[in-house]
């Protein structure tokens, strides 16, 4: 996150998910990041907003992820997709 002041404005380069970072970590980064420009410039000034729009989108994104989470699966379930030609797996049409 580099910031550079021209004369009254300041230009904010948002922080971006890469590959590398995971989402806590990017979410950690754009907090303190929000946090040092409100410091900064008070609460009322674009720069500012955006940087908590960031925030807000990186929580957005994790509480997605958490709840895209696989749905647990039986015993029987992870048997038959380890054995699918068991007696007990096959199905039959009849």
């Amino acid at each position: 996150m580099v910031y550079a002041t021209k004369e009254s404005t300041a230009t904010v380069s948002t922080p971006c998910v890469e590959s590398k970072k995971s989402l806590e970590t990017s979410f950690q980064a754009a907090l303190e990041h929000a946090r040092r420009l409100t410091q900064m410039y008070g609460i009322d000034t674009p720069e500012v907003a955006v940087a908590w729009d960031t925030v807000e989108e990186l929580i957005t994104a994790i509480a997605a992820k958490a709840h895209q989470r696989e749905t647990p699966t039986s015993a029987f379930a992870k048997y038959c997709a380890l054995y699918p030609e068991a007696p007990e797996c096959r199905l039959y049409d009849v």
